[in-house]
């Protein structure tokens, strides 16, 4: 093999091994609305009703009403058996006024409905997209974000199979609100990264994402208890989101609601809330509550979980002071702070970073992998 064949072969060999494949299921089911009793649904065009005994409908453009009782689901005084697909002739439909790609699935549970959006992966990225992160943001941050959600959302497609579906579409999984919510910005970053997912040693890496560091992001095992804790989520030392909202926040909340939020705990009036270790990102381990009661002792980040998640920001806690009946919390970074810090990213793709060198930064060791859908 001559010199110029041999550097083809490099150069192939490369592009296999960072964009080698793997399969996943092409659609998602995501749970849109949940035990409900009623809803709309529609289409801007004619859209076709079927259900499991074969029954099939079909509607003139427009919205009606469907409801659930114990005798099935009923639409225009017409009774269906669950589970009962809705379409729509041009491929999106309407559910409480929201429109979705792809079709309806209407799941009974007693006497109530899960209404589930059925779409191809790539569209579901497209509204993730713009409720996760910021539509104008740099496109290598936005990038980022969509491997990760698209990584994120394949590695949980059983997540709430209990329910009947793949993914919710609240903040337990990822924010979705539908086809209404797409932007060019977001979609043109699905589209440049399409397929694309990050892994690790063979596997879909775990994507997990937050809002803001506050300088440095976490390791997981101080977060939760997984049985496995991936090398490509312990912290690193982010830099670039210095300047980004919530990176220092402060809040000064009643003991009485403190107390309030951990009534699980058994707690009396609350005398003190002291740091109790810290990890090595500078973040709170435990919170030693002394109170009228006695002490208990509580995991940081699950006293922010108890307490609210909007108020006490993060777990990095630069300070807790006592004044009275008040208590004066300061602290660094917005949610877990596990892996991708989406501030950071934005930051990092202002200084000229690609999303490549976002995703390597924040999951290091990971490569990037396509996927072909089946």
């Amino acid at each position: 093999m001559n010199i110029k064949g041999l550097l083809l072969f490099i150069v192939f060999f490369l592009c296999c091994n960072i964009y080698a494949s793997y399969d996943a299921q092409e659609t998602i089911n995501v749970g849109i609305i949940l035990n409900t009793s009623s809803f709309t649904t529609g289409g801007l065009e004619d859209f076709f009703i079927s259900d499991a005994s074969n029954k099939k409908l079909r509607l003139t453009k427009g919205t009606v009403e469907v409801l659930c009782s114990e005798e099935g689901i009923s639409i225009k005084k017409h009774l269906l058996s669950p589970p009962v697909k809705i379409e729509s002739s041009n491929g999106s439909i309407f559910a409480n006024s929201k429109l979705y790609r792809g079709y309806l699935m209407i799941i009974k549970s007693e006497n109530k409905m899960n209404i589930i959006n059925v779409l191809p992966i790539e569209d579901y990225i497209k509204s993730v997209l713009p409720k996760e992160a910021v539509a104008n943001w740099n496109i290598e941050a936005l990038k980022s974000q969509a491997v990760i959600s698209r990584t994120y959302a394949i590695t949980n497609l059983n997540k709430h199979s209990s329910q009947g579906f793949d993914i919710c579409s609240t903040t337990h999984c990822q924010v979705y609100d539908g086809a209404s919510v797409e932007v060019d910005s977001c979609n043109k970053a699905v589209l440049e990264t399409q397929c694309k997912v990050l892994s690790y040693d063979g596997k879909f890496a775990q994507t997990v994402f937050h809002a803001n560091c506050g300088g440095h992001t976490e390791d997981p095992k101080y977060i939760w208890n997984w049985k496995d804790m991936p090398p490509y989520l312990k912290g690193v030392k982010c830099g670039y989101c210095d300047t980004a909202p919530h990176t220092k926040w402060e809040k000064t909340l009643d003991e009485s609601f403190i107390r309030k939020k951990l009534s699980n705990n058994n707690i009396g009036k609350i005398k003190s809330i002291k740091i109790k270790g810290k990890t090595p990102t500078g973040a709170a381990k435990e919170l030693k509550i002394t109170h009228s009661k006695g002490e208990v002792t509580l995991n940081a980040y699950q006293f922010r979980l108890a307490v609210d998640t909007w108020y006490i920001k993060s777990h990095t806690f630069d300070f807790i002071k006592t004044d009275g009946n008040k208590f004066y919390f300061k602290g660094r970074g917005w949610g877990h702070k596990v892996g991708l810090c989406q501030w950071g990213a934005k930051g990092m793709a202002e200084k000229g970073k690609t999303y490549k060198e976002i995703l390597a930064h924040f999951y290091p060791g990971t490569t990037i992998k396509k996927v072909v859908y089946k």
